[in-house]
């Protein structure tokens, strides 16, 4: 999508289309600091300084754009609102309950987890995972418990401290 294009969507305030196009031109998130956001919307969208900020803000109070600090810092977005605060809580209190005892493919266990808990579709739920993947918090890896390969969530303490109610 061409960068005037993502101007006018972020002029005019069409909030959730611009978050659809966030996602398609970055699938892994925008990688960098909290104020990655605002410097792309400055230097690559042409939006002001106030502008940015804005609309930055804007997309993140929607829950269409999310922040997650730790070792691969990096913007994610969502073609839908989504609360990561509550998977966050979700994930920290009941993924034992979630990984299942069977063998099933661990990413769809924990992509089913999270669309029936954010109630959102599995296109969504792909989104979130890539993302929280991406940032360095999710990765599959071997559980000799369990004999199988499982979803491990990874919670640095500043992420933990960003999303506690």
């Amino acid at each position: 999508m061409a960068m005037e294009s993502l101007r006018k969507l972020a002029e005019t305030g069409r909030f959730e289309e611009l978050a659809r196009a966030l996602v398609q031109l970055f699938p892994q998130g925008l990688v960098g600091e909290r104020e990655a956001l605002v410097t792309f919307l400055m230097n690559e969208v042409g939006l002001s300084h106030s502008d940015a900020v804005k609309v930055a803000e804007a997309l993140e109070t929607a829950g269409y754009a999310h922040h997650l600090p730790g070792e691969r810092p990096r913007w994610i977005f969502t073609s839908k609102p989504v609360s990561l605060r509550a998977l966050m809580q979700m994930l920290d209190e009941e993924y034992a309950e979630f990984v299942g005892e069977g063998d099933e493919d661990p990413r769809e266990t924990a992509l089913q987890f999270i669309s029936s808990r954010l109630r959102v579709d599995r296109e969504v739920a792909e989104e979130i995972l890539e993302g929280l993947t991406a940032a360095g918090y999710a990765q599959v890896a071997y559980a000799p418990e369990l004999e199988r390969d499982r979803y491990f969530f990874k919670f640095p303490e500043i992420f933990v401290m960003t999303y506690r109610v």
